[in-house]
């Protein structure tokens, strides 16, 4: 339901449209309100008898009928399987936005802004639900940074850095754009979260109804014809798995050595088992009839370093069931923000264990200086250009010509 629209979905029946036709008057009844029917429209299935559209008809008293349009609150109608041009609408949006920006003589912050602002919001609410294809993150990825470096649709201007720098955080030398590939990764994450924790809403038992019956979100198998937003949750749930964790209760569901229980540690379960170690669950950790640790079994069953992080957890003053959190927030509850920067971070790691390279402490440091420095934007990033040797210096023109491809023969006097 959005606004005064409202989608009901029903078998293509008579006794489904009698059963609907019923409930719309008990609504109009207990609210006062009336169902325009000169402005309702029903929507069948291909395969659905021209018989049964007649009888759908006359029982809701609706004489028009319709193909559902190709998108609705800006979300394609019919989604099976995606294929190419599915969410092409999205990065044209991002290029008419973009073409008519070049237009405008902004300096960078200001293309900046608006970039962060408009460009990058236009794909967030498709890619809560779907997984954009890569095809179409790349489109809009190059459309933002063509604008970003200066480019127009009559010209073309040198990107100076790749893509993956300007999408690190500004305190590890970057420009704090999304990756587009990354974020919806961390959308789609979220939708499993909720599927989690708000296991009484509406959509959670549709969709348990539909996929797992029997089981739970984190065990689900994909079926061969499941819907593309079952798919999209799936390829979320993967990440999610890494960095749940449970938070203690009684401790009786908690595999010390199988399930994420430690918060202090990096792999988020003991380090090593140790061959004197007899405990399999948390609450054998705990005092007979108390909520406290049971410090000498502990240090008996884990090696220091891992006895001194599980000592730090504070087990809850109730004995309620463990419930899961989410590891990479303090109070527990999935947020975008840290997903998308946990996901960024481990990207960084990988690039740099690939290219033999990484960020020193002290360069941190002055990347986070330059961005607490109170000057103007453009000024700023006139300086982080400079740091990063982003532009026409002489370096540099060792290795472009003009038009952007390497050349040997150095600068033109």
């Amino acid at each position: 339901m959005f606004a005064d629209d409202c989608l009901v979905f029903t078998q293509a029946t008579r006794r489904s449209a009698d059963k609907l036709a019923l409930i719309l008057e008990d609504y109009h009844k207990g609210s006062g309100q009336l169902v325009n029917k000169g402005k309702s429209v029903v929507f069948f299935s291909e395969n659905c008898e021209d018989e049964v559209k007649l009888e759908v008809m006359d029982s809701l008293q609706i004489t028009t009928t319709e193909a559902l349009g190709e998108r609705y609150l800006g979300l394609p109608t019919a989604v099976g399987q995606v294929a190419d041009g599915t969410f092409s609408y999205v990065a044209d949006r991002i290029c008419s936005f973009v073409n008519g920006w070049s237009e405008k003589d902004l300096s960078c912050a200001a293309r900046e802004v608006l970039v962060k602002a408009n460009a990058q919001a236009v794909p967030t609410y498709p890619m809560s639900c779907f997984k954009l294809p890569v095809d179409v993150c790349k489109r809009m990825t190059s459309y933002i940074s063509n604008y970003w470096w200066g480019s127009a649709v009559d010209s073309h201007k040198i990107h100076w850095q790749r893509w993956s720098k300007l999408t690190c955080p500004k305190g590890e030398g970057g420009m704090g754009f999304r990756d587009l590939t990354l974020f919806n990764k961390a959308l789609l994450e979220k939708q499993g979260w909720r599927l989690l924790t708000r296991r009484r809403a509406l959509c959670t038992r549709v969709i348990k109804g539909k996929y797992y019956p029997h089981g739970d979100f984190l065990t689900a198998t994909r079926k061969k014809k499941s819907s593309e937003t079952w798919r999209a949750m799936l390829h979320g749930r993967e990440i999610l798995k890494k960095r749940l964790i449970k938070r203690i209760g009684s401790g009786n569901s908690i595999d010390i050595w199988g399930d994420n229980w430690i918060q202090g540690i990096i792999t988020l379960k003991p380090r090593v088992r140790l061959e004197e170690a007899t405990v399999t669950r948390v609450s054998e950790l705990m005092q007979p009839n108390s909520r406290s640790w049971n410090e000498q079994l502990i240090y008996t069953s884990f090696i220091r370093m891992d006895a001194g992080e599980i000592l730090k957890l504070k087990p809850s003053t109730q004995s309620h069931e463990d419930v899961l959190a989410w590891a990479w927030e303090r109070h527990g509850t999935y947020s975008v923000r840290s997903a998308y920067r946990a996901l960024k971070a481990e990207e960084n790691i990988s690039l740099q264990q690939h290219e033999g390279s990484a960020m020193d402490s002290n360069e941190s440091y002055w990347w986070k200086v330059l961005c607490k420095m109170k000057i103007l934007p453009k000024v700023r990033i006139f300086w982080w250009r400079v740091l990063h040797n982003s532009g026409p210096s002489f370096p540099t023109c060792k290795l472009y010509d003009g038009t952007g491809p390497p050349n040997s023969r150095g600068p033109k006097n």
